[in-house]
């Protein structure tokens, strides 16, 4: 029913009468009148109220409004104008703040940009920060469990047998042992040879300690020590846990999760993410330039030319520069700016 004035002054306004007892709603009137007082007509009875002592809900959009009566009662009420014209005329509510906010453009201009603004500080900063916690929080087990699960992907999908000679592989194994020694604590790591094929030279460090390193990466390099910044470079990035930091922030729900619970539950969304993580080299520029950073003071420390980084980055890079560095620098920061670092003079490391 459409509400009416009627010559004494009064509104009617169609309801839906809830009791509060029973789910069940029946058609009613309410009638407001002009000094206060409120008529409720039907569901088999009338009852007056004071409008003061009505709970009228906040308006908000075109929802249905409620309104509480004393006697525990509710009306539902759909005509939202007709309330807002009886607010107007009998008290000082014209409708509440919210409406009058999403009906203010400049207040709906700067919730816009507020949101977008949250959402993006949310975004840059909310989400890595708490990746990182939530990383450093984690048992071992589970990045054992990520780091296997990964490599299985790997090998099922893109990677094949090493067909790198046993002297070789044995050579680089230990000059990698002779690495993690040097570590602080003690440290789970482990170097594994495979074909890359179509990912080409590549280093791919895993959660659980595994670097896996390409047999086009070691053909592609001119000595051991261009190998031995690689993998520092990747050890690096097991120290700070780039991988699982990384996955974490492609895997929003699961990072949620895992800061809530303590543990990965949905382990299996960290899973089919980081082997898109690894494959592409889709670490952030600050993650690199930790890693970059990582590999630059163990180079200097343990007497390792630096530019032997700069050579392999260049040569991996080949004539594509900084356009199309690579399947191993994909997203990595800029080559040049990563090979001037490296071929400059090394200060003395503390």
């Amino acid at each position: 029913m459409d509400p009416a004035s009627t010559p004494e002054g009064r509104t009617d306004v169609s309801a839906r009468y809830y009791d509060g007892r029973t789910s069940g709603a029946t058609e009613v009137r309410l009638s407001f009148g002009s000094h206060g007082l409120v008529t409720l007509t039907g569901a088999a009875q009338t009852a007056n109220y004071k409008l003061e002592d009505l709970d009228i809900s906040t308006r908000i959009g075109d929802t249905p409004r409620l309104i509480g009566l004393p006697d525990g009662g509710k009306c539902e009420i759909r005509d939202n104008d007709a309330i807002d014209r009886i607010l107007r005329k009998q008290t000082k509510n014209h409708g509440g703040w919210l409406h009058a906010l999403e009906n203010h453009w400049l207040f709906v201009l700067v919730a816009v940009v507020v949101t977008i603004a949250a959402s993006t500080m949310t975004i840059t900063y909310g989400l890595p920060w708490l990746a990182e916690r939530s990383a450093h929080a984690l048992p071992q087990s589970v990045d054992r469990s990520l780091g296997k699960g990964t490599l299985d992907i790997l090998d099922k999908t893109l990677l094949s047998p090493t067909a790198l000679e046993p002297a070789i592989q044995t050579r680089l194994s230990s000059r990698f042992a002779q690495m993690i020694t040097t570590l602080p604590g003690e440290r789970d790591y482990q170097l594994l040879f495979r074909a890359g094929n179509t990912i080409g030279a590549n280093a791919l460090a895993l959660p659980s300690g595994i670097i896996v390193m390409t047999d086009e990466l070691v053909t592609a390099s001119e000595n051991d020590d261009e190998l031995v910044s690689i993998l520092a470079h990747e050890i690096g990035h097991l120290e700070h846990r780039h991988s699982i930091r990384m996955a974490m922030q492609s895997s929003a729900v699961a990072l949620i999760i895992a800061a809530i619970t303590g543990d990965v539950v949905s382990s299996s969304s960290l899973l089919v993410a980081l082997p898109t993580v690894l494959i592409h080299s889709s670490y952030s520029q600050k993650f690199e330039t930790e890693a970059d950073d990582y590999a630059w003071h163990y180079l200097v420390d343990n007497g390792v030319p630096t530019a032997a980084f700069a050579s392999i980055l260049t040569r991996i890079a080949g004539d594509s520069g900084d356009t199309v560095v690579s399947k191993y620098l994909s997203s990595h920061p800029g080559t040049q700016v990563r090979v001037q670092r490296f071929i400059q003079q090394p200060k003395k490391s503390n």
